[in-house]
């Protein structure tokens, strides 16, 4: 949902649905660990790997982005359903 920014299911029988522009910054984990509480609360967001080709092994694997997730839908739901970014460039 692009509005409120946050993980949602998408509509049947649609595997590819385009993203929003995310703006990628480095941190430290201290920053990342005190940012996480603030900005994701309780469920803490869910950690969704982005790469560089479809072909999804450790080699293609760009970064990790954390992606707000509704609370009746927690993180690990969208681990199991195998979520992930894909860089169009």
């Amino acid at each position: 949902d692009r509005q409120a920014g946050q993980l949602v299911e998408s509509q049947p029988k649609t595997l590819f649905v385009p993203s929003p522009i995310i703006y990628v910054t480095g941190n430290t984990r201290k920053e990342e660990e005190k940012t996480l509480k603030e900005m994701f609360g309780s469920t803490g967001p869910y950690k969704c790997p982005v790469y560089k080709y479809s072909l999804r092994t450790d080699k293609h694997l760009i970064f990790f982005v954390n992606l707000k997730c509704t609370q009746e839908k927690n993180p690990n739901k969208w681990a199991l359903r195998g979520v992930s970014l894909l860089c169009n460039t």
